[in-house]
């Protein structure tokens, strides 16, 4: 557990923001804050000490004069106060790029628990990406251990260990920057290294690489991809999360003035067909339409869920709520101020430090100070009668003096509280206008997206006509022409003269199963036909190709002709009911003629 540092005075403030602003830290910093009037954070800071072990370093700044300390000396933006949270990576990247030390606040207690995962998860992405995980210095307390999973819940994977012991898997120690249930499901058996303080189980040593995981993509296969950004001309497409694709405007609509903002959403799953694959992936989203059977996205992890699912509804807009709690402000302007006292004490108070909670005073109405009363000499044993009087009228004047000088104090400082509740009153309307414009804004984003797909799936749809196919009376004809236009589309020019398309025969019964078979469109079988001709398709994995043989024994022949020729199977779908086949021969001089297309369970050649 990390030890929770109190900063309670303008020294301890100071020094840490010298902390956060020098080169000697080798750990993130959580720095956790009370807000105006409380004793306790929203967050709950034991909670947070417990996870993030010795991989963070947490400090709990009270309220008081020395928050304003603690902010004088941070860059602007990069301030914490007013119960709200903030993590700290090592280096001094985020007084440059704030969004690498997120500011995170609650704005009552109901949200600390929203607060405190926040800053777990910060911590630890900081941690991972500082190397901390890997650290020599924690193997003393690790061991290697296995369990299968029992559930996901609050972004952890609950892990059995066997014997009743039990241990967590943040996103951090599976796949970074991936929610943890599409990474993990309940069921999956896993290993890894257990660290014993925090029962943090990390399993990313086996967790497939990138190149071993998109080994099953095969060029011409429907995927989903994850749009990580978007420029006018060009988006970035991950097909795994080490994995990003550029496509161009290109690749998206067939016109050029399109602007490809207008078309994708940074975070949407949308379908693109592999072009080709690795080590130089190329995708197309044209051409991509309901017709096409897309394959499930890869799992990250043997026997586990797709990372990506394309048919996931986009973030529901949020709804308002007129009472609902606003966050803080955040920018270094709106720091709280301190509690000011109900009632005025008894005795006159002491003059107060410069603190954030003072006031200016109204010009042109400065306190007059109280002069003391002077200091008299010993009364003479028989002080004349009218010497008496006159000692006795001047002090009550004084204390009619005082009295109305209290009186006056006491006025000005119920118009000061006046003006703080007021002041408190505008903070929390401010405060509840911010959240409900950002509830606006997500709203108005998400309907943005919605609009995005719409308009680029309607682009789809209506094609140009510069792609429309053309017709041919002869069908023959019309079939090589598409096989010949996929070979154009998906071999990149410079490679052409090295991956030649060369003649092909069709057999008798080819055409007329083509235009029987249901469930898969001509060009899709252009597409797979160029792939056999050229060798892509037994570079393949999903095509699956192989000798189709004279029965469903390992050993037995394969169909064989007269002339020599050998009957192969080639997959054109997989993952669908009857997924689609096609069957071609190889004759002894290695020309291609085709056969026929089929459904999966037709073994005929």
């Amino acid at each position: 557990m990390s030890a929770i540092k109190r900063v309670t005075n303008t020294s301890e403030a100071e020094a840490l923001a010298a902390l956060l602003n020098g080169d000697a830290r080798t750990k993130p910093t959580v720095v956790v804050t009370v807000a105006s009037g409380h004793n306790d954070p929203y967050a709950d800071v034991e909670r947070i000490a417990a996870e993030i072990g010795d991989l963070a370093d947490l400090y709990l700044v009270t309220t008081g004069g020395h928050t304003w300390a603690f902010s004088n000396k941070m860059t602007p933006g990069t301030q914490v106060y007013g119960g709200a949270g903030r993590v700290y990576p090592v280096g001094l990247g985020w007084n440059i790029d704030l969004k690498q030390a997120p500011l995170r606040f609650a704005w009552s207690k109901s949200e600390g628990r929203k607060l405190t995962g926040q800053l777990i998860d910060d911590a630890l992405d900081m941690a991972a990406a500082a190397g901390l995980f890997d650290s020599a210095r924690t193997a003393s307390t690790r061991e290697r251990r296995a369990g299968t999973i029992l559930s996901i819940m609050s972004e952890r994977a609950l892990v059995d260990l066997g014997s009743g012991d039990l241990a967590s898997i943040p996103p951090q120690l599976a796949q970074a920057g991936v929610p943890i249930e599409r990474v993990l499901a309940p069921g999956m058996h896993v290993d890894g290294v257990l660290e014993k303080k925090s029962r943090w189980l990390d399993i990313r040593e086996i967790r497939p690489t990138a190149e071993e995981a998109l080994k099953t993509y095969a060029a011409g296969e429907v995927v989903p991809a994850e749009v990580r950004s978007v420029q006018a001309g060009s988006a970035d497409l991950r097909l795994h999360p080490d994995v990003t694709v550029e496509v161009f405007r290109s690749d998206v609509t067939g016109d050029p003035d399109d602007d490809l903002q207008a078309l994708l959403t940074p975070g949407e799953i949308v379908l693109a067909r592999v072009v080709a694959t690795g080590p130089k992936w190329r995708l197309s989203l044209r051409g991509v339409g309901e017709h096409d059977t897309a394959r499930e996205a890869l799992a990250l992890y043997a026997g586990g869920p797709p990372w990506l699912d394309p048919d996931a509804p986009p973030p529901a807009p949020v709804e308002h709520v007129e009472n609902e709690p606003a966050p803080p402000a955040t920018a270094p302007e709106a720091e709280p101020v301190e509690t000011v006292p109900e009632t005025a004490p008894a005795s006159p108070p002491k003059p107060a430090a410069p603190s954030p909670a003072m006031m200016p005073r109204r010009r042109g109405e400065p306190v007059r100070a109280v002069r003391p009363s002077p200091t008299t000499d010993p009364a003479p044993t028989q002080e004349p009668a009218p010497a008496k009087k006159a000692a006795v009228q001047s002090m009550s004047l004084q204390v009619t003096a005082i009295k109305a000088e209290k009186a006056r104090l006491e006025a000005e400082l119920t118009e000061l509280r006046d003006q703080v509740s007021g002041l408190r009153n505008e903070r929390v309307q401010f405060a509840k206008d911010l959240a409900r414009a950002a509830r606006q804004v997500e709203t108005r984003d998400a309907e943005l997206a919605r609009m995005r797909s719409q308009l680029r799936r309607a682009k789809q749809r209506s094609a140009p006509p510069e792609v429309t196919p053309p017709v041919f009376a002869d069908r023959e004809r019309g079939f090589r022409h598409l096989v010949e236009a996929a070979w154009a589309r998906r071999i990149p020019v410079g490679e052409q003269p090295t991956r030649p398309l060369p003649g092909f025969a069709i057999g008798e019964r080819f055409l007329d199963s083509v235009d029987t078979l249901e469930g898969i469109a001509v060009d899709k079988i252009a597409d797979v036909v160029m792939e056999v001709l050229t060798g892509l398709a037994e570079q393949s994995t999903g095509r699956e190709l192989h000798q189709l043989r004279t029965s469903v024994g390992g050993n037995s022949a394969p169909q064989s002709r007269d002339d020599g020729a050998i009957c192969y199977r080639v997959s054109m779908q997989v993952h669908t009911p009857s997924a689609r086949r096609l069957h071609f021969w190889k004759c002894p001089d290695g020309t291609i003629e085709l056969s026929r297309v089929v459904v999966h369970d037709d073994m005929e050649p």
